[in-house]
């Protein structure tokens, strides 16, 4: 009954919330503390190994069914986490932005969907939540109203839906070729055709792709999260592309987690590794190159899931050897969580104190805002993986990962591995440059300041306070949440030798301690360069871009329906011409018959009929006399 209950525990605070009575109430903050306090106890039992399911008795031949294991109950933790940092933060923040009461809600909407889609027992309640979530959290893209706003929300709303349609297209060919709706949490499944259980994947991959920002399937993401109010970037990025993620994984645990994968499914691994690969590269590159510290984030919000996805593949790739790229994807994805979701907090900051995010028209704020950049500094040092922080031990999981890839002779892993360094070289650079601009560069002429007081600012600081408490906790232990959560989520997929991660790993190896300040070190190196010869200003012509490529696409696409327009007007005119002309013809021709005129046939003198008619009479004639011949000559 809990797993019925906790979503509505948002819609009653919703309801609450529009009617006027909670004005003096931060509504969102007592709900996300109340589910924090009923998730901490009452879903505690499940990393034990036990699950917890139920459905609703509601007449009709669907019922909504309900499951928690492991991985669904770490998924909704950190999702109440968030909005609990997320709801002490907004008030302070959307004050100035305005319109605090339609936030609010589409916050606790938001939140009982995805609560809802993490508790999903079926692939239908799970698609019915998903398509909530987007529409509940579409008024976020929007909230600002302007051009860009509207344009970026419906942009966030195509690309949404359109990955809904292919999930939902998805399962139907899942249940035809299962011979019924797949279930969650019951483990992997045997199709009764192969092949159409492969293609149900193949939508799935993109339909959750499109959440999750994998490329090519990312442009909606940077116009998102840069026209969306701070705090709902941080939850845009910090949990909603999370979503993307799980539906993957729970379409692995159908697919088979632990195990070699069936027939037609060899590609799925090496491939959803690839696109992982590709998904940091992009990502990571486009970041470099942004002034603007939202989109800056926003980008790396794609990269980052690239590491994500890269795991992944590797965990499906290896089979039975591939726990450890399954429990580093999973670490990296709560630690992305946090990090990511301090970052935007504190670019927040900055926005309220300056009225600025461009990145060249900061500088110098270290000394007017210190607490914001000593944690700013703890969120950068957390997304490039400095050891002693929370995204060290994730990434070094990643890395131990792909090398075990590497050590099978796959050829596609030999490739993968300078580019997981090139990567972490791009993402120390471009964070670098994002902390320099802001806190340490030569300062440009004062942005204007506004008016934040001093208890508004330290709640701020509060919430970006208690995520960097986590993260510092989780860096200093990187063993723990991997044995309480990590590897019972996994253990809960099937995959009963996850031990990867469990604190018997050295997390402290000389190797991966140096390798990383290595990597530091050179993004700093190329950081200073970039910016030195402006590297960074460089503006790649629009075909270069995937965006350019789209936009190019679509022009051709709309070139040849007007010109498909264009041939079919012209046919139609020809046809119809063509017509006329034969009607015409056989106007003239009916009339013939109207004209009386006078015949001989034999000795048979016609009068009053028409010679044509005379014709046709005789024709008809001669056709009966042959049928009736024909008749006799095979009834003898």
């Amino acid at each position: 009954m809990l797993l019925a209950i906790l979503p509505l525990v948002p819609l009653v605070g919703a309801c609450f919330l529009f009617s006027k009575r909670g004005r003096a109430i931060n509504i969102p903050f007592v709900t996300s503390a109340l589910l924090l306090i009923l998730g901490g106890s009452g879903l505690r039992s499940v990393f034990t190994g036990r699950s917890i399911t139920y459905r609703l008795p509601l007449p009709g031949p669907y019922g909504p069914s309900f499951h928690a294991d492991a991985l669904s109950a770490l998924f909704v933790l950190l999702a109440v986490f968030l909005w609990f940092v997320v709801a002490l933060y907004a008030p302070g923040y959307m004050k100035q932005e305005g319109g605090t009461g339609r936030f609010a809600l589409s916050t606790l909407l938001t939140l009982a969907a995805v609560l809802g889609l993490f508790f999903a027992g079926d692939l239908l309640t799970l698609l019915l939540c998903f398509e909530l979530m987007t529409i509940a959290s579409f008024f976020w893209v929007i909230h600002r109203g302007d051009r860009e706003a509207i344009h970026a929300g419906y942009y966030y709303l195509f690309f949404s839906i359109g990955g809904g349609l292919l999930l939902a297209l998805g399962i139907v060919l899942m249940t035809v070729a299962t011979g019924g709706l797949p279930t969650i949490g019951t483990g992997p499944v045997t199709p009764l055709h192969p092949t159409m259980f492969a293609w149900s994947v193949v939508l799935s991959l993109i339909g959750f792709g499109i959440k999750a920002g994998m490329v090519p399937l990312h442009l909606w993401l940077p116009r998102a999260h840069a026209v969306a109010p701070t705090p709902a970037s941080a939850l845009l990025s910090g949990l909603l592309i999370k979503v993307g993620i799980y539906g993957l994984i729970r379409v692995g645990a159908l697919a088979g987690w632990g195990r070699t994968l069936g027939e037609g499914l060899g590609w799925f691994g090496p491939g959803l590794a690839l696109l992982g690969v590709g998904t940091m590269l992009v990502g990571v590159g486009a970041a470099l190159l942004q002034s603007d510290a939202k989109r800056l984030l926003a980008y790396h919000s794609v990269s980052q899931m690239g590491y994500i996805l890269l795991g992944l593949g590797i965990g499906l790739a290896l089979g039975t050897a591939g726990e450890l790229g399954l429990v580093g994807a999973i670490y990296h994805l709560f630690n992305h969580a946090l990090f990511k979701a301090a970052l935007f907090l504190g670019v927040g900051v900055i926005y309220l104190h300056t009225q600025e995010t461009d990145l060249y028209k900061l500088g110098g704020l270290w000394r007017r805002y210190p607490v914001t950049a000593v944690l700013m500094l703890l969120a950068v040092l957390g997304i490039t993986g400095a050891p002693g922080l929370n995204g060290y031990a994730s990434k070094t999981l990643l890395h131990w990962a792909l090398s075990l890839a590497v050590d099978t002779g796959a050829p596609w892993a030999r490739w993968v591995e300078p580019l997981f360094f090139l990567v972490g070289v791009g993402t120390a650079a471009s964070f670098a440059k994002l902390y320099y601009l802001i806190f340490l560069a030569k300062p440009t002429p004062a942005p204007p300041t506004a008016a934040v007081d001093a208890v508004q600012t330290g709640r701020l600081h509060l919430a970006m306070a208690l995520l960097s408490v986590v993260m510092v906790g989780i860096g200093l232990a990187p063993g723990l949440l991997p044995r309480v959560a990590v590897v019972p989520a996994v253990q809960g997929l099937g995959v009963a030798s996850a031990v990867a991660g469990s604190g018997d790993l050295a997390f402290w190896r000389f190797a991966d301690f140096s390798g990383m300040l290595v990597t530091l070190v050179l993004g700093a190196l190329v950081c200073g360069a970039g910016l030195k010869w402006g590297v960074f200003h460089w503006r790649p012509p629009r075909w270069l871009t995937l965006e350019g490529w789209g936009k190019l696409f679509a022009r051709g696409v709309l070139a040849l329906g007007r010109k498909g327009a264009a041939c079919y007007r012209l046919a139609g005119t020809a046809v119809l011409e063509w017509g006329r002309k034969i009607g015409t013809r056989l106007y003239l021709a009916a009339c013939r018959f109207d004209r009386s005129r006078a015949a001989k046939v034999g000795r048979v003198n016609l009068v009053g009929l028409s010679a044509d008619a005379a014709l046709l009479i005789l024709m008809l004639t001669v056709l009966m006399a042959w049928f009736l011949l024909n008749s006799l000559t095979r009834a003898v």
